[in-house]
């Protein structure tokens, strides 16, 4: 039997990781339950004890994931997208009539993943990658806009609900620190360009995101803007409801920007048969799904 000596073993580990990508910051967008193709690409690199980055910006479900990544537990954000988030205590449709009910039960879901049986470590998470967690502060009569939480300096759970808080899905607001905030994608779903708004060059960004190559939104249909304006009536939220209604036409300037004038950047998209929407709640789509990720994040590592 042939025998590998420990200095064989660690020399060969060694030379593995100086052969991976070298980047400097980790952009993970959001999506909902498509979170958990960013979930299994977060495993590869946890797996192979890939973590190069000095800051990771993340949005919604990118910003769960993220946290989780940085705090060397991924398997929190695994074992979520594979059982609370598809607990019918999560996603609750029947409420959609119901202005006062929550249909995305953030609250707690959030609860659940980071505080459930095994907590998020915390004091690890001090000494560890920094995330920047996108919210959108909304301020009556105001254009709203982009607030960068930290993960260093700001509370966790409520950075993590506030970012994840989609309008209409989630009644009101996260209030923190006297602001208002809520969804983390509406203006700022794919956060590189605060990343080089930092000072770091295209080359040092990688991008994770949750749709398939050539996706762009379309207009909201005529029910989602009569839900939006009907839940919205009070004339002092009109800029929050003109940023909703537009937000279609912000989410494809930024990918167009991002795949055509920042062309050193890095992107991982899922793959053309990736078959999970916001909502989905099919066990063998998830699962299919985040091995998608493992296998996208492998594809990257060898590149």
């Amino acid at each position: 039997m042939l025998i590998v000596s420990p200095v064989i073993r660690y020399l060969s580990k060694h030379r593995q990781k100086k052969s991976f990508p070298k980047k400097k910051v980790l952009i993970l967008e959001g999506g909902g339950m498509r979170g958990v193709f960013l979930t299994g690409v977060l495993q590869a690199f946890t797996d192979r004890e890939y973590f190069p980055f000095t800051l990771i910006i993340g949005s919604s479900a990118g910003a769960l994931t993220g946290v989780a990544y940085s705090a060397h537990q991924i398997h929190l954000a695994r074992d979520a997208f594979f059982g609370v988030l598809l607990n019918e205590s999560f996603i609750k449709i029947s409420n959609i009539l119901r202005p006062t009910k929550h249909i995305l039960n953030l609250d707690w879901m959030v609860s659940t993943v980071i505080d459930g049986k095994e907590t998020l470590n915390f004091q690890y998470l001090k000494h560890s990658i920094p995330v920047l967690i996108t919210a959108t502060e909304y301020s009556d009569n105001n254009p709203p806009s982009t607030a960068y939480l930290h993960s260093r300096k700001d509370d966790i759970i409520t950075s993590l609900k506030a970012s994840a808080a989609i309008p209409v899905l989630y009644r009101g607001f996260v209030e923190y620190n006297n602001r208002k905030l809520c969804d983390g994608g509406l203006l700022d779903p794919i956060p590189y360009k605060k990343a080089l708004s930092l000072g770091y060059k295209e080359e040092d960004i990688l991008v994770v995101v949750t749709r398939k190559k050539g996706y762009r939104k379309k207009e909201e249909s005529f029910w989602i803007r009569y839900l939006i304006e009907n839940y919205f009536k009070d004339s002092k939220y009109r800029y929050l409801i003109q940023a909703l209604e537009n937000r279609y036409l912000m989410y494809n300037s930024i990918l167009d920007e991002l795949e055509h004038k920042h062309k050193k950047i890095d992107i991982i998209y899922p793959p053309d048969d990736f078959n999970v929407d916001r909502l989905t709640r099919d066990q063998k789509k998830i699962l299919e799904g985040f091995e998608q990720g493992v296998q996208s994040a492998k594809n990257f590592l060898l590149s």
